[in-house]
């Protein structure tokens, strides 16, 4: 098997590899013992945190919920409404549909004629 050989002008014109430089080390923390003075040892004072104590709750009055019928009327309302918006999206999607056929049949067209 033909091994390939580089040749001298080739390996001549490479430079040097370049090693990679490193940051250099922190120098060393030096510690220093700091002379233990006699006191008397203290507890720990406790910390208090505060406790928060929850309001009182009071039940809302009956004058101020409405009846069963108010109730039902306004449903019958919302539902109303809800019936009215829909009517004019489906108003409004016939529309730009009506808006959009000439332009699809035009497009249609010629690209039949593109094909034939």
């Amino acid at each position: 098997m033909p091994v390939a050989t580089a040749s001298k002008s080739t390996a001549a014109t490479k430079p040097a590899r370049k090693t990679r430089t490193r940051k250099a080390k922190p120098a060393a923390v030096k510690t220093v013992t700091v002379a233990k003075v006699n006191t008397p040892k203290t507890a720990p004072k406790a910390v208090k945190s505060q406790i928060r104590t929850l309001k009182t709750v009071k039940r809302p009055s009956a004058s101020k919920l409405i009846s069963p019928s108010r109730y039902w009327s306004d449903i019958k309302t919302r539902w109303a409404i809800h019936n009215y918006e829909i009517t004019m999206l489906v108003s409004d999607f016939s529309k730009g549909v009506s808006f959009v056929t000439p332009y699809h049949t035009q497009l249609v067209n010629q690209v039949k004629q593109w094909t034939v």
